[in-house]
């Protein structure tokens, strides 16, 4: 009779690279690890024609504990969730349901078949994260539902943001960094990332990034974060909180990226530019009126008043990628176009696609993993961007040069400046008088909008 065994199944394909890195130190004669991602079995069984959660619910019956780690909640699993938590009741097997967040759900602890200060220590691992959070996870649920005596640790916490560069030693602190490796006069260049890619050692599209930067002549200030909108620290109500060890006073995660990270003691900006590979809106877009972003992570964006590329760590393959006529797939195109554009980021390209790689050579896990690979072409696009950027940055105004483009779609005189409710011959005046205002070199600007269109057409317009 085959040996049961611990499923893991995780909306986020960090936590299944990290389960194979904690599995590399993991005792010999270790249960059986399975970890899955629903979602890629979702699509796997889509292609094959087979039933969606079938491979799930046979995971599961050959499991002696299910841990779900789900963003969205019994959401993320539609056809699989109610199944999988009834196939665990009727057998007796026991499931512990943690959010993908430090928001608790109430779906998920209605599911959970074991008592709360399990439950509750399973989500501060899986909330401190990294490796030997993971490993200690996995050595507990040993020695809790298999019987063994292997010893384990607490949940130890782990920072929520720092440095990270493949030369530096970790925990080095942002001023001896910036010390030790910032050399006068060069262009200064952040990256932000997830702090996921950081605990799972999903880091090569980083490190192409810093590679090349590095190869332009540019400082390079590599910042990993929870997120730039929210943080589990400070959140005193989330489950397991009680089992981290916390700093008191500390501000949340993304705040700190941008106050103590990119920004000097005195509030000055250490970097140029920012090279953000992190996706959504760091702020609160109204759904009332004009769609403004709006928010505390906006706020310290605009004290910094550096320009921010997006470099978009895609979900799809890169064969998925360049065979489609749209590129990026709906999801990439919300989370890494749209919605970044909010925070008037300067969106670039893809710099990196998620490949499947054999699992580890610890042996322990069973399947595939899921790795962020960077494209070589890419990453160059994007770093030469943002030293063009960041060169900007260091140049007086009057030195800029800086071109004004109006449609006229549909090709006709009458279109110039073409925009539903808008002025936008008018607005151009003000933007031209603002540049000037601002040190640029401007000048003979119309007095207004129609003797601006008046002059287009005289000299040369497309009609």
């Amino acid at each position: 009779m085959q040996q049961k065994s611990i499923l893991f199944i995780t909306t986020a394909d960090t936590d299944i690279l990290t389960v194979d890195r904690a599995l590399a130190s993991i005792p010999s004669g270790f249960p059986r690890v399975v970890a899955v991602n629903p979602s890629a079995l979702s699509r796997k069984a889509g292609d094959n024609g087979d039933q969606p959660g079938h491979e799930i619910l046979s995971h599961a019956a050959g499991a002696g504990v299910v841990v779900l780690r789900l963003l969205g909640g019994k959401r993320a699993m539609p056809d699989s969730f109610d199944p999988l938590v009834r196939l665990c009741r009727s057998q007796g097997i026991p499931l512990i349901a943690c959010p993908g967040h430090q928001e608790w759900d109430e779906d998920l602890v209605t599911a959970c078949t074991t008592p709360v200060a399990e439950v509750e220590t399973v989500f501060a691992y899986l909330m401190q994260g990294g490796v030997q959070n993971f490993q200690n996870l996995l050595l507990f649920l040993s020695d809790t539902y298999f019987g063994t005596e292997h010893g384990h640790e607490a949940p130890s916490s782990l920072p929520w943001e720092g440095i990270y560069h493949p030369d530096v030693p970790e925990g080095t602190d942002v001023d001896s960094f910036v010390a030790r490796r910032f050399q006068p006069g060069r262009p200064s260049i952040g990256i932000l990332f997830y702090r996921a890619h950081w605990m799972s050692g999903n880091l090569l599209p980083i490190d192409a990034l810093v590679r090349s930067l590095e190869s332009k002549g540019a400082n390079v200030l590599p910042v990993y974060a929870f997120s730039l909108k929210h943080s589990p620290e400070g959140d005193s109500e989330r489950p397991g909180a009680a089992n981290a060890e916390r700093t008191p006073g500390r501000m949340a995660g993304g705040n700190r990226a941008f106050t103590e990270y990119l920004a000097a003691p005195d509030g000055s900006p250490r970097v140029d530019c920012i090279i953000n590979t992190m996706g959504m809106s760091m702020g609160e877009i109204s759904n009332e009126g004009p769609a403004i972003a709006s928010g505390q992570s906006l706020d310290y964006l605009d004290a910094l008043n550096v320009p921010m590329v997006q470099a978009i760590i895609s979900t799809s393959t890169q064969e998925e990628w360049l065979e489609s006529d749209l590129g990026l797939g709906p999801i990439d195109t919300a989370m890494s176009v749209a919605l970044p554009e909010f925070d008037g980021r300067i969106i670039s390209v893809p710099i990196s696609f998620k490949e499947e790689t054999p699992a580890g050579a610890s042996g322990g896990l069973s399947g595939s993993l899921q790795r962020y690979v960077p494209r070589g072409d890419r990453v160059e696009l994007v770093a030469r961007l943002s030293v063009k950027q960041a060169n900007l940055a260091l140049k007086p105004n009057s030195e800029k040069k800086i071109a004004l483009i109006l449609s006229n779609y549909p090709t006709k005189d009458a279109r110039i400046g073409n925009a539903v409710g808008l002025d936008t011959p008018a607005s151009a005046v003000l933007v031209l008088n603002a540049l000037k205002d601002a040190g640029y070199r401007v000048s003979d600007i119309p007095e207004t909008g129609d003797e601006l269109v008046h002059r287009i057409i005289e000299r040369c317009s497309n009609d």
